[in-house]
């Protein structure tokens, strides 16, 4: 029998809302673990301080789980579960301890605040009890994207900062004329199954493919024979990747092949790989036609549709002919810009939560 763990947040400590002159930061609850050496969505709150930079005014505390007792004006919710749990709880259970939090949230006086990572509302099913008892208690939504539907009106577009910083001193790779790369940190999202084989039958001499990250247990099969069938220009990474070893896969690569568009790893890793002077080769979709127009339309490169190999044999010569040139324009991503703007979101939301405790 599966057993419940019982969350409790009568320590959660706000108590008056927050307001401009207050004396002290805003306090900022972040449902995640602090930034670390691997680079993660939560970079962006905090900034670059490498030069005494980042923005100040927000005192920022990071958890997975949302338990115990802390300070907060405002909760920076990443992910539902850290409040309700995963999907092995029972959808009853969730639910109790969904309205326990919001319930805290109010009486408390705390603003909350949700990322909509990239566009994942795309083909999204009807919510359940529990997404409607959380949306209800929202204060505002963050998007990384402008195509991204957001639940509700109040709803701010913070763009994913660039990473070009981030890696200064890393060794790089000497790049191999050629080299195609599908890369993931930890599991390759089943989409990439197709590209895969689209590359053993593409007529596109002169190029190799390189997976680096795990495939998903369900598809090992099918990448191994895939793989056995072309063991001189397909090449396979098979482990968890370190920073490092994304920048030394991504800087070895002469284009990056990009599968699942509208998820928000893809959209990191088109980041990632274009702070490394890097360009992708992605599906058409609204978001990656807008961050084309954006960074240059030779540093995204669209295809209509699933990759196919005439549009892979396309691409390749494209790049022959016309290489990328310059560097992507990744001004509007700048980090502490970045970050500033996510200050001004939980300033906002704090207000106006304090707002709505005045009336």
């Amino acid at each position: 029998m599966l057993s419940v763990l019982r969350p409790r947040f009568r320590g959660i400590r706000g108590g008056t809302a927050w307001a401009p002159g207050a004396g002290r930061p805003l306090r900022v609850l972040v449902s995640s673990r602090p930034p670390a050496h691997l680079v993660a969505y939560v970079d962006q709150l905090i900034g670059d301080d490498s030069r005494g930079e980042a923005p100040r005014g927000v005192q920022f505390e990071f958890r997975r789980h949302l338990y115990g007792s802390f300070d907060a004006d405002v909760i920076h919710l990443t992910s539902t579960s850290a409040v309700v749990g995963d999907r092995r709880v029972p959808e009853r259970e969730r639910i109790r301890r969904a309205r326990r939090f919001v319930k805290t949230l109010k009486r408390r006086k705390i603003a909350l605040v949700r990322p909509l990572l990239f566009d994942e509302t795309r083909h999204r099913r009807e919510p359940s009890r529990t997404e409607e008892i959380l949306h209800q208690a929202t204060t505002s939504y963050v998007l990384l994207h402008p195509v991204t539907t957001p639940p509700s009106q109040d709803a701010t577009i913070i763009p994913q900062s660039h990473m070009r910083d981030r890696f200064l001193g890393y060794p790089r790779g000497e790049t191999v004329p050629g080299r195609l790369l599908m890369i993931s940190r930890h599991v390759l999202n089943p989409a990439y199954e197709a590209p895969l084989k689209v590359f053993s039958v593409a007529e596109v001499p002169g190029c190799t493919l390189r997976i680096a990250g795990n495939v998903p247990p369900v598809l090992a099969d099918s990448f191994a024979r895939t793989i056995s069938r072309s063991p001189v220009s397909i090449s396979h990474r098979k482990e968890p990747l370190s920073d490092a070893a994304c920048v030394d896969e991504i800087t070895q690569a002469e284009l990056i092949i990009l599968a699942a568009p509208h998820s928000y790893e893809t959209l990191s890793t088109a980041i990632l790989a274009l702070s490394l002077d890097r360009p992708v080769l992605v599906e058409d979709t609204p978001g990656m036609r807008l961050l084309a127009d954006e960074v240059g339309a030779d540093w995204v490169r669209v295809h209509e549709g699933r990759l196919t190999a005439a549009a892979l044999e396309t691409a390749m010569q494209a790049i022959r002919v016309a290489p990328p040139r310059g560097r992507p324009n990744l001004d509007a991503r700048e980090p502490n810009d970045i970050a500033s703007r996510y200050a001004a979101a939980f300033h906002a939301a704090a207000l106006k939560t304090s707002a709505n405790d005045m009336r």
